[in-house]
């Protein structure tokens, strides 16, 4: 079963007053959650990097959050999803059609 969860999009803008302030860009999206497996775990702690979730989206959906910093393409750095703000870890493309989100 699909749920809603907002792609999000953290950039450095500028109040007013010229002083930084982060911009946030929020993309609605529908994902599946996938169940995250040992092997994946204790792999992502070796690193020190701790796997909470893991999350299917449509390729499309993530294509949304595509913008350039620069000369470089980048994409969500954090996902919101059943209450809770997640930071993506890595994707990894399932198939033709859907993206896992990996999020710590």
């Amino acid at each position: 079963m699909d749920e809603e969860a907002k792609l999000l999009i953290v950039t450095n803008g500028k109040d007013e007053d010229g002083y930084p302030v982060p911009k946030k860009q929020e993309i609605p999206v529908y994902v599946r959650e996938k169940s995250v497996t040992r092997a994946e775990f204790y792999e992502a702690l070796r690193s020190n990097v701790q796997v909470k979730i893991i999350l299917e989206a449509r390729q499309e959906d993530w294509e949304l959050s595509s913008h350039m910093v620069g000369k470089k393409k980048e994409y969500a750095s954090q996902i919101e999803y059943d209450g809770a703000v997640y930071d993506i870890v890595r994707t990894y493309k399932s198939d033709k059609s859907m993206i896992e989100i990996i999020c710590s």
